[in-house]
């Protein structure tokens, strides 16, 4: 199939500031065969109504009556494309834009390597031409994930297409076939590592993930929870972590564990000096919640925070 159809899942919570720009910017793609899929977490802003308002019948809105996070919300929409005949799903996180190009490159991609998982080129929205993710990587020692050429100017340097250890769920084309053998994104990590996850699940399958330097994006990023080092972002990032590790990476535990609580002790000294308190005890309670394995969601804080992946 030449052009196959491609859902285009698209999470949102209290995105008001960022989705319909999202929206607007893959509707002005160059790839004509796709259906928009926006789930909404039970938003409490204005960010629906206006979808519905500019966007009318050209997208679906499918609205969850509570948060379920960035897994759940994924899956819902990956069933309604899949139920809706598209060929591949595209998740997009809402705080992105994307090239016009992107879409028409990805599947190119997938279609010229026997339907493999796709990642972009992944930019800093505030730094148009500083790269954030040319790809993801796993340090099975460490027990960590990172992307190549974070931080790095583009002159070019990760303008070759390679096969990588995982995609971020920024943004990451799949075919149905892949469901098929390995099922949906795990929920129980509600917000962070569940891509990861599902990419090591896919290597373990056999299914190839790659990195396409001319698809390419701008990515807000981690404006839709409140930074690297929110309460959010800590408590789920290393909740999940150890979640993540324990579950594919028992042969390095006495690595990835030494090195986890080295790191920590190192940063709860610096907060502890900074007077940010919160921010030992909530990475203590990720630890306590994991060890109890009480894993989906968590109440964090009162406020409101968006769920979005990073």
């Amino acid at each position: 199939m030449t052009n196959p159809k491609v859902g285009v899942v698209i999470v949102n919570y209290n995105g008001e500031r960022y989705t319909s720009t999202c929206v607007r910017s893959v509707l002005k793609s160059s790839y004509e065969n796709y259906l928009v899929i926006v789930v909404d977490n039970a938003s409490s802003d204005n960010s629906v109504r206006l979808l519905e308002e500019e966007f009318n019948s050209k997208i679906v809105i499918i609205k969850n009556e509570k948060n379920l996070g960035f897994s759940a919300a994924n899956n819902i929409g990956i069933k309604y494309a899949l139920e809706n005949e598209c060929e591949y799903v595209l998740l997009l996180n809402n705080d992105t834009e994307i090239d016009k190009d992107l879409i028409k490159n990805m599947v190119k991609a997938s279609i010229e390597n026997n339907n493999a998982i796709i990642s972009p080129k992944i930019y800093y929205y505030d730094s148009p031409n500083k790269i954030w993710s040319a790809g993801g990587s796993l340090n099975w020692k460490k027990g960590l994930s990172f992307h190549y050429g974070i931080n790095k100017i583009d002159k070019g340097q990760f303008d070759v297409r390679k096969e990588i250890d995982f995609a971020t769920g920024c943004c990451i084309l799949i075919h149905k076939s892949v469901f098929d053998k390995i099922g949906f994104l795990a929920e129980e990590y509600f917000l962070y590592y569940e891509d990861t996850d599902f990419c090591v699940r896919a290597k373990m399958a056999g299914i190839k993930i790659l990195y396409e330097p001319s698809a390419k994006l701008w990515h807000k990023v981690s404006s839709t929870v409140g930074g690297e080092e929110s309460l959010i972002t800590l408590y789920y990032s290393n909740r999940n972590r150890l979640y993540f590790n324990n579950k594919f990476n028992k042969k390095n535990k006495f690595y990835y564990l030494s090195y986890f609580f080295v790191t920590r002790m190192v940063k709860f000294l610096i907060w502890l000096i900074k007077g940010q308190k919160d921010k030992i005890r909530i990475v203590l309670k990720a630890i306590r919640d994991y060890r109890n394995n009480k894993m989906g969601y968590t109440e964090i804080q009162k406020k409101k925070v968006k769920i979005s992946k990073d």
